[in-house]
C-alpha cells in the first residue's frame, strides 16, 4: 500500500496526460530510498509512462536496498531466485535476502530460517526467532517443528 501512495504522489504531477518524473528522479539521485525503490518498480514493469528497463530498475533496487530500504533487498532476492527479469542467481538471491533480512524483513527472515533449517539449525532458529519477534505467524510453528527435532531452542 505504501508503494501505491508514494507512485500516486510523484506520478500525479503530470499534465495533458504527461506524467512528470522530474521530482521523482531527482529524489532518487538524491538517496531517497523510497524514490529509489518506486522508481525502480516503474522501471521494472513499465508503468507510470515509463518504458521498461530491467538494467536500471535493478541498480535502483540495489541503491534503495543499500540505502537500507529492506523491501528493495527483498524485491532483488526474489527476482534472482526466480529467474523473472534477471538471469536466476541463488548466490545473487541468497546475499539480497540475507540483506533484507538483517534490514528487519520479517519475511525474509522466515525464508532464511526455513533455508538454513537442514544445513545450518542454529541460523535457523536465529532467522525464525527474529521473523516470529517480527510478527510473522507461520515463523512460531516452524520454529517449533525445528526445535523439536534439534536441542537448539532448550
Amino acid at each position: 500500500m505504501l508503494l501505491l501512495t508514494v507512485i500516486l504522489f510523484y506520478v500525479q504531477a503530470g499534465t495533458a496526460g504527461v506524467i512528470d518524473h522530474s521530482q521523482l528522479i531527482q529524489d532518487a539521485h538524491a538517496d531517497n530510498p523510497e524514490a529509489q525503490y518506486t522508481l525502480a518498480h516503474l522501471l521494472l514493469k513499465g508503468r507510470g509512462g515509463m518504458a521498461v528497463d530491467v538494467g536500471s530498475a535493478i541498480t535502483w533496487l540495489e541503491k534503495a536496498a543499500g540505502n537500507g530500504h529492506p523491501d528493495a533487498a527483498f524485491d532483488l532476492a526474489v527476482l534472482y531466485l526466480e529467474g523473472e527479469s534477471v538471469d536466476k542467481n541463488d548466490g545473487q538471491a541468497l546475499t539480497w535476502i540475507t540483506t533484507a533480512a538483517e534490514l528487519g524483513h520479517t519475511e525474509a527472515q522466515y525464508y532464511l530460517g526455513l533455508a538454513y533449517q537442514k544445513s545450518n539449525p542454529e541460523n535457523g532458529v536465529f532467522w525464525l526467532k527474529k521473523a516470529e519477534g517480527g510478527g510473522h505467524t507461520g515463523a512460531g510453528r516452524a520454529l517449533a517443528l525445528l526445535c523439536e527435532k534439534e536441542a537448539l531452542c532448550r
